[in-house]
């Protein structure tokens, strides 16, 4: 089962487990070498050896790490921890306390993703403190580091840090009674796969042994029953290690086609025909706000800020009379999550409620219920999986990452993944949008929807430190190209209302945002235009030499090309189109591409 995958995963490895530990000095019997960072020293006070770490910040204006790095290689997960103590460690409610992270930094130096475990608050003895970290593919240095976070007064030991690859083993993704076994390097494996009904009683089991080499998909044949929501228990067992990984899935048996589906290409099917989902993030929901969003060309919106106490039954309303299918938002029941809403209840009561009142609403298109959220949460996360499959087989879930490397550890607890790149403003080109978006792809292995959100927003609407900068229009397009070039199944553009930042500051320019707007509109309409060659499924990425990027989609004796420059200066794209094809009787195409440029042409065989 996810949760109990899940629980695994996050289970805390005792130091002494962890061989060979990457950490140099990682008891601090040698002081401080090894480590980098000023203002702690060493301590007697220690929870194995003779000494430990101990810092004492008296100035919540403060802020300090004491890191090194370690040797790891990107797509290795890292188990991480550390023994912490504290002793009156105060700070802002929602980020305080001291704890152990891990991060990754690209060959420039530039920062890609991090894992921070919850630490330790208030006065505390020993506790120990772990997560996992998969190193992404694009990280050539990698850091480990204890610290008391931004805000946080007191003091904290650190003691018997640890840091280990761990080995790779064999993995199931199952989908819709096929599953996928992959595996690190051939070797025999058993799959057993345990068949539930709703009442949790078991109907049917089996076990198989595989010799598998690389991957390979075996099919779940059930008895004969009768039609009925029923739950398929799947577990692949190691013969050499007797490491085993597990999932459960829903399986319907004879029961009618859900409204809205995945099919066995990653798209959505919506009452049986396929649909590009063309969404917005936003939190504005009035009808001039509604109409100008339609009239822009996208078919679908997410409000993540609707819950309780709010009319919801209003905002698809309105919604539907603009045309505009829902993503519904449920991503905040999590209990320690930041935004979640107070409650004398469970959280999972909260969902079910929503759920269930909502379910019937003609124009919802999925439920979305991660935004961003880390490993630590993932149990609570395939948990409410595991419930709207229950109370709603209609309507699939969906979830936003921001951290590639970790996408399988979610693939069962979602029907469809995404990654928010975010590069305009932080990157000085858009590479990032087509590599993770790849990772997505991947993550997804054909059968999961991938969909990806596309940055219109300006940081500095998060960081008023920040200049202005907004993406341009060549910016936007060019993003989504890349994510379509990629692959991807859908697009949703983040966000709307964030184009609004500058009223809150009085800076607000209505002609300014109208340009803006009207760029983003000449997008999304294009993108519009595109559906029936991007539903298709039939096509082909192009091997090209330089950065740029180009795929062909096919849509029988007709296809779009789609090309793009992630660069912020000029590329030259040169291209060999596939036997049969061409445009405008050629064959071979060779042109320039401004910084960021983006194009689409027609072709025929």
């Amino acid at each position: 089962m996810p949760s109990i995958a899940a629980a695994a995963l996050l289970h805390a490895m005792p130091p002494q487990d962890c061989a060979p530990n990457l950490l140099h000095n990682p008891g601090f019997e040698q002081g401080l070498q090894g480590w980098r960072g000023a203002g702690a020293g060493p301590d007697s006070v220690a929870h194995g050896g003779a000494a430990s770490l101990r810092y004492h910040n008296p100035d919540d204006a403060r802020y300090r790490t004491f890191s090194q790095t370690i040797a790891a290689q990107p797509g290795q997960t890292i188990a991480f921890g550390a023994w912490l103590k504290g002793r009156g460690l105060q700070g802002p409610p929602q980020d305080r306390g001291a704890s152990v992270y891990i991060q990754s930094f690209d060959a420039q130096g530039r920062f890609l993703e991090g894992r921070y475990p919850a630490g330790i608050v208030g006065d505390s003895d020993w506790r120990p403190i772990s997560a996992r970290y998969r190193v992404p593919q694009r990280a050539a240095r990698v850091t480990l580091g204890l610290y008391l976070r931004r805000g946080t007064t007191g003091t904290a030991w650190f003691d018997d840090v640890y840091a280990c690859a761990l080995p790779p083993q064999a993995t199931l993704y199952p989908a819709n009674g096929r599953t996928l076994i992959e595996t690190p390097q051939p070797q025999w494996v058993t799959v057993s796969s345990v068949l539930l009904d709703r009442q949790r009683k078991v109907i049917d089991q089996t076990k198989r042994r595989r010799y598998i080499a690389d991957r390979q998909w075996l099919t779940y044949t059930p008895p004969l029953l009768p039609p009925g929501e029923y739950r398929l228990r799947q577990q692949v067992t190691e013969a050499a290690t007797g490491r085993r990984r597990s999932s459960e899935i829903a399986l319907d048996i004879g029961q009618p086609t859900p409204a809205v589906t995945i099919d066995g290409q990653g798209f959505t099917r919506r009452h049986g025909e396929r649909l590009f989902p063309l969404g917005i993030y936003s939190t504005r929901d009035g009808d001039d706000d509604l109409a100008r969003i339609a009239a822009a060309g996208f078919n679908s919106v997410l409000n993540y800020r609707y819950g309780l106490g709010k009319d919801a039954d209003g905002f698809f309303r309105r919604s539907r009379r603009h045309g505009l299918q829902v993503i519904y938002a449920i991503k905040d029941l999590y209990a320690g999550s930041r935004f979640a809403p107070a409650t004398r209840g469970s959280y999972a009561a909260l969902a079910a409620t929503q759920i269930n009142r909502l379910k019937n609403q003609p124009n919802l298109l999925a439920w979305y219920i991660n935004d961003e959220l880390g490993l630590e949460f993932l149990p609570q996360i395939a948990a409410r999986h595991q419930q709207v499959q229950r109370l709603d087989r209609h309507h699939p879930t969906f979830q936003v990452l921001n951290k590639t490397a970790a996408l399988d550890d979610y693939y069962n607890s979602t029907d469809i993944l995404a990654t928010d790149p975010y590069p305009v403003g932080s990157e000085p080109h858009l590479r990032r949008t087509l590599h993770d978006t790849l990772q997505t792809v991947r993550a997804a292995r054909g059968v999961k929807g991938a969909w990806m959100v596309i940055q219109i927003m300006d940081h500095a609407a998060y960081d008023s430190r920040r200049q202005a900068r907004a993406p341009t229009e060549d910016e936007v397009r060019a993003q989504a190209w890349l994510a379509l070039i990629g692959g991807a199944r859908g697009l949703l553009f983040y966000s709307y209302n964030d184009l609004f930042y500058q009223q809150q500051r009085g800076r607000f320019e209505r002609a300014a945002f109208a340009a803006q707007w009207r760029g983003i509109a000449r997008v999304a309409r294009q993108i519009r235009s595109f559906s029936p060659y991007l539903l298709t499924g039939d096509g082909v990425t192009l091997q090209l030499d330089g950065p740029a990027a180009a795929r062909i989609f096919v849509r029988g004796d007709s296809a779009l090309l789609l090309a793009a420059n992630p660069e912020a200066r000029t590329v030259t794209l040169s291209l060999t189109l596939p036997d049969g094809w061409h445009h405008q009787t050629e064959r071979t195409l060779a042109m320039s591409l401004p910084p960021f440029g983006a194009i689409h042409l027609p072709l025929q065989r």
